[in-house]
């Protein structure tokens, strides 16, 4: 298959991918891995390509360049609650001790920045595993973060749906409307094995993992964790998963992904997650959430205390 890439211009940028993209011949090098399950099924619906991002972008997004550039993202200190922004402008980066990103009472071992577009709508909610209302506040326009923005919409404009064609991979025109950026500091932090959750997606959309900064283990495992695919992944790799389907089982249905705890040192590295996500919560009914989960919360601590109270 003959290697090609699209230029982009911000003129040139839509909401959806409904244009054809321009195309450039490039000799950019680019390694390919397609999915088959422990079953011998090859999925059509699960891609992941080394070098993606400079590949069909010609150079104009570099990874390293990416992740440097959220290193000005604010970290909001994780002994106060995260506050809701009005205007959405002012990025912030949640640590993994917050307790709003606590799972299992346990702190995680990765930062995250929530972007998405269209903010005064509401609240684009995707509800991953371990979600809590307390960390809806974290969620901030993709307008603040002017380099996931143009990345966004340069896939939305046509790019995406062109890799997908590339790929014979089943088509998408929804345009990505939520992100999520997820730092890395050395070779201990990770993310376990897990499948997306489909209930927050649009049909037939896909889930898009652009990868940055250091290299790392990318695993793929069958839904019993056991692992069949494991590759040192470079910066600029995207990882392609249809999310859910109006058919036969997508993909992430059928295998979970991680990136494990490194054996060997290395230094920061991260990714941004695209996604198309039709739940959306207006502004008022987050507040009203926020507050039950605290009441909830607080009779959640008196019982403890109780109970211990009772034990003695």
């Amino acid at each position: 298959m003959e290697k090609i890439t699209l230029s982009y211009s911000k003129k040139n940028m839509a909401t959806c991918s409904n244009s054809e993209p321009v195309v450039k011949h490039t000799s950019n090098e680019s390694k390919t891995h397609f999915v088959t399950l422990p079953t011998g099924q090859l999925l059509e619906d699960a891609i992941i390509i080394e070098n993606a991002l400079g590949k069909y972008s010609d150079g104009n997004f570099d990874h390293l360049t990416l992740f440097e550039s959220m290193q000005s993202v604010p970290r909001q200190d994780s002994s106060k609650p995260i506050e809701m922004s009005e205007s959405g402008l002012d990025p912030i980066m949640i640590m993994g001790d917050h307790p709003a990103l606590h799972y299992r009472g346990n702190a995680l071992k990765r930062h995250k920045i929530w972007l998405q577009t269209n903010y005064k709508q509401g609240m684009i909610k995707y509800g991953y595993t371990g979600w809590q209302h307390a960390i809806s506040t974290a969620t901030r326009s993709i307008k603040s973060v002017p380099q996931i923005d143009l990345l966004m919409d340069w896939l939305n404009s046509g790019v995406f749906a062109h890799i997908l064609l590339e790929h014979n991979m089943p088509p998408c025109t929804l345009a990505f409307n939520h992100a999520i950026f997820t730092r890395y500091e050395d070779e201990n932090d990770f993310i376990g094995f897990h499948a997306d959750k489909e209930r927050d997606f649009e049909v037939d959309s896909y889930f898009l993992v652009v990868k940055l900064g250091g290299t790392r283990d990318f695993v793929l495992t069958d839904n019993d964790s056991n692992v069949f695919w494991s590759e040192k992944l470079p910066g600029g790799t995207m990882v392609i998963i249809r999310a859910k389907s109006s058919g036969k089982p997508a993909a992430n249905s059928l295998l979970k992904h991680g990136v494990p705890v490194s054996l060997t040192e290395c230094g920061p590295s991260g990714s941004i997650v695209f996604r198309c996500i039709k739940t959306v919560v207006p502004w008022d009914e987050v507040r009203e959430n926020i507050q039950k989960a605290n009441v909830q919360k607080i009779k959640r601590l008196e019982n403890k205390r109780k109970r211990k109270q009772g034990e003695n």
